[in-house]
């Protein structure tokens, strides 16, 4: 008799559980996560703790940057070829909540640096999208471009100057 209950226990979470956990506090989340976090990387330096998780464009470990605690993020991505990929959740779509692939736009961006700026503008300041992630975006769209020009040509960095000492 026992086992025959068990058998017919429904461990899933209701419609309606489902709906309230994702109306979670962005506030409430960070709490949760700003200490406990997988993508935290604590270093050498003291009172500075950086952060690898997808969605933070300046990997600084901080609620503003958070790709897990805001609903709106943005992240670029270096693809194979000097390509840059940018995503942004998809906020103004209803149904989203239960098709995760769905929640996510890419595109791919592989102009020139200044195309690559106007078309981070317009996602970002133009359309009201995290208008306070617009230089952010577009400093690390031109690192990664920067990246693949030094890789492609060969050089090095640049070596560090001499000190000037008194003769």
């Amino acid at each position: 008799f026992f086992l025959a209950k068990l058998k017919h226990v429904d461990r899933r979470p209701e419609r309606s559980q489902l709906r309230a956990m994702a109306n979670v506090s962005p506030d409430l989340i960070w709490g949760c996560v700003k200490n406990t976090s997988a993508f935290l990387r604590k270093g050498r330096f003291p009172g500075v703790s950086f952060s690898t998780e997808p969605g933070n464009l300046t990997n600084m470990a901080s609620f503003k940057a958070s790709g897990l605690a805001n609903k709106k993020t943005i992240d670029i991505v270096q693809l194979e070829g000097g390509k840059l990929q940018l995503t942004t959740n998809v906020t103004d779509f209803e149904g989203t909540m239960r098709k995760p692939a769905r929640m996510k736009r890419t595109t791919v961006l592989s102009k020139n640096m200044t195309a690559v700026a106007k078309t981070l503008t317009a996602v970002t300041a133009d359309t009201f999208y995290r208008a306070d992630l617009k230089r952010a975006a577009i400093a690390k769209a031109c690192a990664l471009k920067m990246s693949v020009k030094r890789k492609a040509s060969g050089s090095k960095a640049k070596p560090p100057r001499k000190k000037w000492e008194w003769k």
